[in-house]
């Protein structure tokens, strides 16, 4: 296909499978066909024995190969109602963030789920969601609170604009999504990071009087993109201060929150933004963190996988109709 693929990781979870799920609906809504990554490091050697055993390295392939036919089985009974779509699977003996990062490189999205093996959902993303999310050379969504419904066109997308250039990046995938998926789009800048409840009053600061400045900003920011996109319908939403509730409160009943990974914090590449992590940690719906353009410039060339992995291509299905 004409776009390129979408990487789902999965390790035998409950959580992991919705994200398949989730996944192909939306690969299907982009033209873009399905990876479905299972990553287990083994160590090379332990203390006092060497060299592995083979049968314990056998018993983490199979049980690898066991995930990856759960997953491609759970992506072509979604795939007949959805829509055919192309399915890789790739296996690999190096580490899950390292596999995905890499994948990350020539990937449309990476897919992963917010709980994994350990069974009880994390309020907290995780070392490896934390990792992926900070460093992926594409947009990640991260799965979570999803009805499993199927695409609904009367729930927003609802983004974050804060005017930075992580936050232009995650506006311009925002109404590719809200396009894609037939959806409103819940536009949310809020005027201060800061809780200016806090404190004495300033001066200059009053909230009636910067309103109409801030919904001026917002709409310029919008404008290339509305002008893109004439048909999706598009609402403003201007709040003083505490943009993480804001956006909490309006992704409510959302199909999908659109986030930059980095506000006006200023931290660039080194972590992810504070708000980011805030609202990937107690959304009820799908969050999609977009990187900033420097970290999506750094892709490399080429769309080799990694070094040993596996990889079978099974296609449900004919997409010639899509």
């Amino acid at each position: 296909m004409g776009s390129l693929p979408t990487v789902v990781g999965v390790d035998g979870s409950a959580a992991a499978l919705d994200a398949v799920r989730w996944a192909v609906l939306d690969a299907h809504l982009h033209l873009s066909d399905l990876i479905l990554v299972s990553a287990r490091s083994l160590p090379r050697a332990l203390t006092g024995m060497g060299v592995l055993p083979e049968p314990v390295v056998e018993q983490s392939r199979s049980e690898i190969r066991t995930i990856l036919d759960e997953a491609r089985m759970m992506a072509a009974r979604e795939s007949a109602t959805a829509g055919a779509i192309a399915v890789d699977t790739v296996s690999s003996e190096n580490p899950a963030v390292a596999t995905l990062l890499e994948l990350s490189a020539t990937a449309r999205m990476v897919v992963i789920a917010t709980r994994g093996i350990g069974g009880a959902e994390q309020r907290s993303l995780g070392s490896i969601g934390f990792a992926v999310t900070t460093h992926a050379r594409c947009a990640v969504t991260v799965v979570r609170g999803w009805s499993g419904d199927g695409v609904d066109a009367t729930h927003p997308v609802v983004v974050g604009v804060d005017g930075t250039k992580a936050s232009a990046a995650a506006v311009a995938l925002a109404f590719e999504e809200a396009f894609a998926r037939s959806a409103p789009l819940t536009a949310v800048h809020s005027w201060s990071d800061a809780d200016l409840s806090v404190g004495f009053p300033i001066r200059g600061l009053e909230w009636p009087e910067n309103r109409p400045a801030a919904a001026g900003q917002l709409a310029r920011m919008l404008e290339p993109h509305t002008r893109r996109h004439p048909t999706v319908s598009v609402r403003t939403v201007v709040v003083k201060d505490r943009p993480v509730q804001a956006l909490l409160d309006h992704a409510q009943g959302a199909q999908l929150l659109v986030i930059g990974s980095h506000g006006r914090g200023g931290y660039g590449e080194m972590m992810l933004g504070s708000t980011s992590r805030s609202l990937l940690a107690r959304a009820h719906c799908p969050v999609t963190v977009v990187p900033s353009p420097g970290r999506r410039l750094a892709r490399i060339t080429g769309s080799g996988y990694l070094d040993g992995s596996l990889r079978h291509v099974e296609q449900f299905g004919d997409r010639s109709g899509s």
